[in-house]
């Protein structure tokens, strides 16, 4: 018969879950909706595709460089007052940005935004592993990744529907969802243990931050300017020299912001790895898509969403199968197999022409996502059950900076071969005038440049596979007696 305490237990993991679910739903939504909303964006705010495209990445970059804070100080604080406050945050800053005026205005309000999203990003994840035992974690992170795959499916048919009334309501949105989940929180989560106020570590962030903008921007900016130009060498030379200074405090802090030491265990360094190679690989796959499907396709912002649903179906199906998987086998086989599919979509992908009939398309993006939806759960899993309890935090943190960074790479990278394939211009054109009406030439170019990215995203994903089949063998089994379990775990 169940103790009070160990039915209170069973009880609360459940509670964890949802609200990790639906602050997870919150971010989902967001960046869901908005990228098919991004051609309107353009065309009613007056810019540019490299315009609204810093909404996504200004975004990602803030969230990126705050995700090892966020983990760091619910390491220090406690999840529960972080995560509410992030979601407070992120709901105001939500008003904000459906109330911009221009482009510019837009920017800095998704500035605002990101450091809430940030906070929801580091500790959604880590809110479900602090409230599971082990041997449900594959379990627990596959419903998650179903709920969060569940949000891919409805938020481009939910951004496609708001777009076509008022692309603001993609932001509005948020409010309704944002006021609920911060009050279920503040009201239903706790504390799994007691934490000890620590220092902050503000040079290290300082350092990580100007290093992370610095390579950044010569990453997506060296490709148009030149990457040996004066300028560039410059950014370059910041970006190397705040990185060395970086990792060398970092080593001698007392209270690092990010504990370089747990890259010593095998599995949390070739887990946070294949994270950060395969959202290179992937991080652009559906901006992409949505381009070519709303450019030279030329549907309505609604019919593109629709389109794109299969690559989340896809994610669906994978999530609870690997996570079910790796809680019988591990994580190292599921991952590498979710990886070896994921490249085999890609690859499918990179075969597009301008004239591809949509079956074939649509294939390929389930493949695509059956073999991420295997690829997730386990790894995260993984890399959370290889770390001391009290170091989660950092943990959860590190597994969303290198995912958020390899995705800023991936759009850094992905945008500038586009445009060195077609010109802005005619760019523009087409999603004025649809690109079925440019000349065929157009068209060809146009196809060509997404299909060359796409074989680079399944160039990059072979290391993905190889790093993530090194990480060792059973895994979750042996290192789970290392890392400690939650001490309010049933």
């Amino acid at each position: 018969m169940l103790t009070e305490t160990t039915t209170d237990n069973q009880r609360y993991k459940w509670i964890a879950l949802a609200i990790a679910s639906l602050g997870s739903l919150l971010g989902v939504l967001n960046s869901t909706t908005l990228i098919i909303a991004l051609p309107t964006l353009m065309l009613d705010l007056n810019t540019t595709l490299v315009g609204v495209m810093w909404t996504l990445i200004a975004y990602m970059l803030v969230l990126t460089i705050l995700a090892p804070a966020s983990g760091r100080l619910a390491d220090i604080y406690g999840r529960k007052k972080l995560y509410v406050f992030g979601i407070i945050a992120f709901t105001i800053a939500s008003l904000l940005c459906g109330v911009a005026a221009d482009i510019t205005q837009l920017i800095i309000f998704r500035i605002i935004q990101a450091i809430g999203g940030a906070i929801l990003v580091a500790n959604s994840t880590l809110l479900v592993v602090d409230a599971f035992p082990h041997y449900e974690l594959g379990r627990a992170m596959g419903i998650l990744s179903v709920i969060m795959a569940a949000a891919f499916v409805v938020g481009p048919i939910l951004g496609g529907v708001l777009t076509l009334i008022d692309w603001r309501l993609n932001f509005f949105i948020n409010l309704p969802i944002g006021i609920a989940v911060a009050y279920i929180a503040h009201t239903r989560l706790r504390e799994v243990k007691e934490f000890s106020v620590e220092p902050f570590d503000l040079v290290g962030m300082l350092l990580f931050a100007v290093a992370f903008v610095a390579l950044t921007v010569y990453l997506g900016v060296a490709v148009l300017v030149g990457p040996l130009s004066v300028l560039m060498l410059a950014v370059l030379a910041v970006g190397i020299i705040s990185l060395v200074a970086f990792i060398r405090w970092e080593l001698t802090s007392s209270h690092p912001l990010i504990d370089l030491s747990l890259f010593k265990i095998r599995i949390f360094a070739f887990g946070q790895a294949s994270v950060f190679l395969n959202a290179i690989a992937r991080g652009a796959v559906m901006i992409l898509l949505i381009l070519f499907f709303q450019g030279l396709r030329g549907y309505d912002p609604l019919m593109a969403s629709i389109l794109i649903a299969p690559m989340a179906i896809g994610l669906i199906v994978g999530g609870p199968i690997g996570g079910s998987l790796s809680d019988k086998y591990g994580s190292r086989l599921i991952s590498t197999i979710g990886l070896i599919i994921s490249l085999v979509g890609l690859a499918g992908l990179a075969l597009m022409q301008y004239d591809t009939p949509y079956w074939v398309l649509a294939a390929w993006m389930v493949v695509n996502g059956i073999g991420s939806g295997l690829f997730q759960p386990p790894n995260t899993s993984a890399i959370m059950a290889s770390v001391p309890f009290e170091r989660r935090g950092v943990a959860s943190s590190m597994r969303a900076f290198l995912g958020n960074t390899g995705m800023v790479i991936s759009m850094t990278i992905a945008m500038p071969l586009l445009i060195t394939t077609v010109p802005l211009d005619t760019m523009m054109n087409m999603f004025v005038v649809g690109g079925m009406n440019m000349p065929m030439d157009t068209q060809i170019l146009f196809t060509d440049g997404i299909a060359f990215v796409f074989i680079i995203s399944a160039i990059l994903t072979i290391p993905a596979v190889i790093v993530s089949a090194m990480r060792g063998k059973d895994d979750v089994r042996v290192n789970i007696e290392m890392a400690g379990t939650s001490p309010e775990a049933p």
